[in-house]
């Protein structure tokens, strides 16, 4: 093949014909320095596009696995299927998980089906939750969300962008399986609906039942631990109010330690929360399921909160979360996030 030149090539034509045909690069290069071979390099390279790569069995190997892996994720997906199982909806949303202390909206695809319903965290290949359909006895939409009231008892929270549609999928899917599901249930009311003393912007993270140790008394009252975005609080079931608060700021640290509550309760687990009340410090103690889970959920808050960040606009070194919250005290940079919900509330208002 004799080389030829043509001043009117382009380069999307000169791409065009490394894509389709290729391009293949030989070449041996040595450096020498006063006539001394330094430096040898030997240089093999094929370019073009991928059909003509693997085409003429280039790559060949690497097609192949690729192609193993879809056949793979392909096989995961029907892995989660019973046989002749059918898949009647699929959508993306979130399950409200509450086990342990920790509460979150975890985010997955939903899927309603002839037998059941359930919701899977494809990146991590986790169910995250699932119920038969026989074990849905009703159902409603509120404020944005599907509640399923199951068999045990208990209640499952869904929310996705295409609630409605989820609801009818599942009553139709019910109904022809021959299951009644009642619509006119009667929920209990959520903590999640009459935590009034949340502040705006401020949300719980972490929430569970616990003893606490109520000064100057010093006898231990039932009622409900709460962490916050911004404060560890207790809250009195019997007078309905909050009867400890403290911001995350005037919190120096946790231990969990195993004494006796009384004469009669002994060798139980007591969180201890040390804590700046000027001018001393002061402990405040809790005493429940899972204390050691409440010591690493505040240590993390605690690292968290004394790490340093310099903000992208003037370079300053600030607080993390000061950073977040409230922007740059230099130069009055606001995190997007921030930005944007001061918008949506201006729109609204």
């Amino acid at each position: 093949m004799e080389p030829t030149r043509d001043s009117r090539i382009t380069l999307v034509d000169l791409l065009d014909r490394i894509l389709d045909k290729g391009l293949v690069i030989s070449a041996d290069i040595i450096i020498s320095v006063a006539g001394i071979p330094l430096i040898g390099v030997n240089l093999r390279a094929a370019l073009a596009g991928m059909e003509t790569m693997i085409k003429y069995g280039v790559m060949k190997d690497w097609d192949e696995k690729l192609r193993s892996r879809a056949a793979g994720e392909i096989t995961r997906e029907e892995i989660f299927l019973l046989p002749g199982e059918k898949v009647l909806l699929e959508i993306p949303g979130s399950f409200f998980h509450t086990e342990g202390i920790y509460v979150a909206w975890r985010y997955g695809q939903i899927y309603l089906t002839d037998r059941r319903l359930f919701i899977r965290h494809r990146e991590f290949n986790e169910v995250m939750f699932q119920t038969p359909l026989n074990e849905i006895t009703g159902l409603l939409v509120r404020d944005g969300a599907l509640y399923l009231v199951l068999a045990d008892g208990r209640i499952a929270r869904l929310r996705s962008p295409g609630i409605e549609k989820l609801e009818t999928a599942v009553k139709e899917a019910t109904g022809e399986a021959g299951f009644f599901v009642d619509e006119n249930i009667d929920l209990p009311i959520y903590e999640g609906e009459v935590l009034d003393f949340l502040s705006e912007g401020e949300t719980v993270t972490h929430r569970g039942k616990a003893w606490h140790l109520v000064s100057p008394e010093k006898i231990w009252k039932p009622g409900r631990i709460y962490i916050t975005n911004r404060r560890l609080c207790w809250w009195y079931d019997f007078e309905k109010r909050l009867a400890f608060d403290l911001p995350m700021e005037r919190v120096l640290g946790s231990t969990v330690e195993v004494r006796d509550l009384s004469p009669a309760l002994k060798k139980e687990r007591v969180f201890d929360v040390i804590y700046e009340a000027s001018p001393e410090r002061k402990i405040a103690s809790f005493s429940g399921e899972k204390m050691y889970e409440w010591e690493r959920a505040l240590g993390r808050i605690i690292s968290f909160r004394e790490r340093t960040e310099t903000c992208p606009r003037c370079g300053k070194t600030a607080n993390l979360l000061e950073l977040l919250e409230k922007g740059c005290g230099n130069c009055g940079w606001v995190s997007p996030v921030k930005d944007r919900k001061k918008q949506r509330i201006k729109i609204a208002t």
